[in-house]
């Protein structure tokens, strides 16, 4: 007999993103999985085909464990194809503050974890990365007036404490360096960009090399318990039968959540047309700033400017599409406000809904309360990627019966009082 763990309560064509994405343009839509028409049986279920679930699927085809995968969509075509690919050790609360909300160790910890990702990737993809226009870049954060001065100037002394090669740039040094108009900044000689769709795409074709079966077009509307193990019930009416659940669904995770842990925010982004001066993209750092929400920017391996920002809550789908002039008129003033100067011509804008918790960090691992063989990789807020790349190994080590490090920074049980945003 079935007991219910979580059912899904929400609408099963819920969108989080709206349709163009440049890098689905770009790259096209990909191989065309089918979906699950047959009940089967597995060790590991993951449900989620972006970048999260390609690099947890991918750090558990070492165990030799029989993985299967399954998406609503396919892979790549939900929130990875929206994100603009910035990566970053900077997290969005400030190490300063971190060190409040969780401790000096632990913070410190988190934005160390953060910068350690790129020397994990670079190791485990070297090929793939190539594939995927992977790019170091310098990270600058920007001083959005002059009351935020003293601020990041305290942030660049904290990050130095614990390592982090980063420098001050004043107005002048700012404007001649990238031509932003701002009163001062941190310039981090750690960031690098990517395109995810190409490289999520990349690594799933390599995980089904090794014999995990990907299923497209096959939503999960209930995980129930099954005797010892673990159903997963999809809206085809296929099942399967599984010892772990491993869900990487980014906000749509919370569909199997026995609480609210984070928020949800639409956020706007933009490419232009090819600019006349290549070089101008191609030199650009990762560029954002301390106003919240705030403006972020990065060129593209094409020549083009990224651009994304102008967040408002998350109410619906359809408002946050339909609001989607108006937010990239706000990012283009935004730009002009940065640079003294208009944004170049526009080629495609898009709309995303993403979640975040009220410290910036994830949530990785079992929920308090639930299945402990239902584990959950919350990669949240604006570090997504860099978080990816560790939920890899901690759910590993999960399933594999040993703690991680990482637990008490990037779990569930970090601290007891409310995760999202007052």
């Amino acid at each position: 007999m079935l007991s219910r763990v979580w059912p899904f309560q929400r609408n099963p064509s819920h969108r989080v993103r709206s349709s163009g994405p440049y890098w689905l343009l770009r790259d096209g839509m990909g191989d065309a999985r089918p979906s699950l028409r047959e009940s089967l049986q597995c060790d590991v279920a993951v449900i989620g085909a972006g970048i999260t679930g390609a690099l947890v699927t991918d750090a558990l085809v070492a165990t030799g464990r029989n993985i299967v995968v399954l998406d609503a969509r396919d892979v790549a075509l939900g929130s990875s194809a929206a994100t603009t690919a910035l990566l970053q050790y900077e997290i969005d609360t400030h190490l300063t503050d971190l060190v409040h909300l969780l401790d000096a160790g632990r913070a410190a910890r988190a934005y160390l974890a953060c910068a350690a990702s790129f020397e994990i990737l670079e190791r485990r993809f070297p090929e793939l990365l190539k594939l995927s226009n992977y790019r170091r870049r310098e990270s600058l954060y920007l001083a959005a007036d002059e009351a935020a001065v003293p601020v990041l100037r305290a942030e660049m002394d904290a990050r130095r404490s614990i390592g982090f090669a980063c420098e001050w740039l004043d107005r002048g040094e700012l404007e001649a360096k990238t031509g932003c108009l701002r009163p001062g900044g941190i310039c981090s000689a750690l960031g690098a960009e990517l395109d995810p769709v190409r490289f999520t795409q990349a690594v799933m074709s390599g995980v089904e090399r090794h014999g995990v079966r990907v299923f497209a077009r096959s939503r999960v509307k209930a995980i129930e318990t099954h005797g010892a193990g673990l159903r997963l019930v999809t809206d085809g009416g296929a099942w399967i039968d599984t010892q772990h659940v491993v869900v990487c669904a980014g906000y749509e995770s919370r569909d199997f959540l026995s609480r609210e842990w984070a928020d949800i925010d639409n956020t706007y982004a933009l490419v232009t047309e090819p600019l006349t001066d290549l070089a101008r993209a191609h030199a650009l750092p990762l560029i954002w700033e301390s106003a919240r929400p705030y403006l972020y920017l990065r060129g593209t391996p094409d020549g083009r400017l990224m651009l994304g920002g102008a967040d408002v809550p998350f109410r619906n789908a359809d408002l946050r599409d339909l609001a989607l002039p108006r937010q990239v008129r706000r990012l283009a003033a935004g730009y002009r406000e940065l640079f003294g100067r208009d944004l170049p011509s526009i080629a495609h804008a898009w709309g995303g809904s993403f979640a975040s918790t009220g410290d910036g960090l994830p949530l990785i691992g079992c929920e308090p309360g639930g299945h402990p063989r239902v584990l959950f990789a919350l990669c949240l807020g604006g570090n997504g990627i860099t978080y990816s790349v560790h939920a890899a190994e901690m759910i590993r080590e999960s399933i594999e019966g040993r703690s991680h490090p990482l637990d008490d920074v990037f779990g569930f049980g970090r601290r007891a009082y409310n995760f999202r945003k007052v």
